[in-house]
C-alpha cells in the first residue's frame, strides 16, 4: 500500500504497475488507492505523460471484482469535467450503487448518453437522472415518454429541467393516472394555462369518482360538484392567464366542451376582452382582427350577429355588451383602481340586469352573475388585504 501512495504522490504509478499490485491487494486496499487515484486525476497531481497513465488505471480498476472499489471510483469522479469520458461511461452503465453518483451528477455525459441510459429502463438510473440540474430537453422528453411513473414524478418536481411542449404535454396526460404527478406539475410555474386547466379538470374528475365521495354525497350531487370544480378550475386561470397563452387555452376548453356561455360571461366581467374575442374567433371562424374590431366597437347590431355564430343564448348579449362598454368608460380613468375593477363591474352589472331578467336563461344568467359576483368580491378583499399587508 505504501508503494502505491508514493507512486501517486509523485505520479510516477504505470497502469500495468497497477495492475499487477491489486492483484494481490485485499478490497479494503484497492479501495483506498482508487480513492487517492481519482483525487489525484481530478486535481491534475500529475504531469501529463503520467496523466495519462493514470486516467488508464482508473478504467482498469473500473472493472474490479468488488462493487465497493468500483464505487469509490465513482464518488471519487462523479462532479469532475475533467476525467476521461471513456471512464464516465463504464461506470454509468455499472450496477445501480455504482452509476447512481455518476448519473445524477456527471458533467462528461452527454444527452445522447443520458437518453441511452433512460431507454434501457431501470428505474434507480432515471429516478438520479431526472434530478439532474438543468437537465436538458431531449433527456427530460425521453423520460416523460418511456420512464416509469416515480421518475416522471422526479421529473416534473426538478424546476431546472428543460421541459419543451411534447414532453409536459406528455407528463400532463400520464398524470390523469397519477395523484402524485398531477401535484407535481401543478406546483411548476411553467406549465401552460391549458394544461394546468386541464390537470385541475383532472383532478376534479378524480376527486369525484372517488368512492368516498359518492357515498358521502351521493352520485348526482357529485356529478355536479364535479361541474363546479371545472368552472372554478377555468376561473382560477382566466384571471392570471398571459396573452401568449390565450389561443392554446381556447383550444383547450374548446376540446373538453368547457368555452360555454358561462366561461365568456366570466372572462369579460373579469376584464379579460383578449379572451373573449379570441374565443368568439375560435367559436365562428372569422379572423381574429374582425371579432376584435367588432368586440372593440360594441354596437349591437353586430355583436349580437356574432354571439349568435358562436352559439351564445339571445339573454347573454345585453350582459356582455354592457360589460364590454364598462370596461371601455373606465379604461384610462386614473381614479379608478386595478384592483377593484371586476368588483366594480359586477356591481354595475347586478343592478343593470336585474330587471332585464325573464324567461328561464335570464335566471340562469341571473344566477351566474350573483354567483361570480360572490367570488369577485372575495377575491378583491383577499388582495386589498394583501396590498395592506404588503405595506
Amino acid at each position: 500500500m505504501g508503494r502505491i501512495e508514493s507512486d501517486a504522490d509523485h505520479g510516477h504509478m504505470l497502469a500495468q504497475q497497477f495492475v499487477f499490485w491489486c492483484e494481490t491487494a485485499s478490497s479494503a486496499e484497492r479501495c483506498a488507492a482508487v480513492e487517492m487515484l481519482a483525487n489525484a486525476v481530478v486535481n491534475r497531481k500529475f504531469l501529463p505523460g503520467d496523466l495519462r497513465e493514470a486516467e488508464a488505471a482508473l478504467v482498469i480498476a473500473a472493472e474490479d471484482p468488488s462493487p465497493r472499489v468500483r464505487r469509490a471510483i465513482a464518488d471519487g469522479v462523479a462532479d469532475a469535467d475533467n476525467v476521461s469520458r471513456q471512464l464516465v461511461r463504464i461506470l454509468s452503465q455499472d450496477v445501480d450503487d455504482v452509476a447512481l453518483p455518476v448519473a445524477l451528477l456527471s458533467p462528461m455525459l452527454t444527452a445522447e448518453d443520458l437518453c441511452e441510459l433512460v431507454r434501457g429502463g431501470r428505474l434507480a438510473l432515471c429516478v438520479a437522472i431526472a434530478r439532474r440540474a438543468d437537465l436538458p430537453a431531449a433527456v427530460a422528453a425521453a423520460i416523460a415518454e418511456g420512464a416509469e411513473p416515480r421518475a416522471r414524478v422526479e421529473l416534473a418536481r426538478n424546476r431546472s429541467a428543460s421541459l419543451e411542449g411534447a414532453a409536459i404535454a406528455r407528463l400532463v396526460e400520464a398524470a390523469a393516472e397519477t395523484a402524485e404527478l398531477r401535484f407535481a406539475l401543478l406546483q411548476r410555474d411553467d406549465l401552460p394555462a391549458g394544461l394546468r386547466h386541464a390537470l385541475l379538470s383532472a383532478l376534479g374528475d378524480a376527486l369525484c369518482a372517488s368512492p368516498l365521495v359518492a357515498n358521502v354525497v351521493g352520485l348526482p350531487r357529485a356529478a355536479r360538484l364535479r361541474d363546479e370544480l371545472h368552472e372554478q378550475a377555468t376561473a382560477s386561470l382566466i384571471d392570471t392567464i398571459r396573452s401568449d397563452e390565450i389561443a392554446a387555452f381556447v383550444e383547450q376548453l374548446r376540446g373538453a366542451s368547457q368555452l360555454n356561455a358561462a366561461v365568456l360571461v366570466r372572462a369579460v366581467c373579469m376584464g379579460r376582452i383578449d379572451l373573449f374575442a379570441a374565443s368568439l374567433s375560435r367559436l365562428t371562424g372569422l379572423p381574429d382582427a374582425r371579432v376584435r374590431a367588432i368586440v372593440a366597437e360594441a354596437r349591437e347590431p353586430a355583436f349580437a350577429a356574432l354571439a349568435a355564430a358562436a352559439g351564445l343564448p339571445k339573454s347573454v348579449v345585453p350582459l356582455l355588451l354592457s360589460a364590454i362598454r364598462v370596461w371601455k368608460d373606465m379604461a384610462g380613468d386614473d381614479r379608478f383602481d386595478p384592483a377593484d375593477a371586476a368588483s366594480t363591474v359586477m356591481d354595475r352589472l347586478a343592478v343593470a340586469f336585474r330587471g332585464e331578467a325573464r324567461g328561464a336563461e335570464a335566471e340562469d344568467v341571473s344566477r351566474l352573475l350573483h354567483r361570480m359576483s360572490c367570488e369577485v368580491q372575495q377575491s378583491t378583499a383577499r388582495r386589498r388585504a394583501e396590498r395592506y399587508l404588503a405595506a
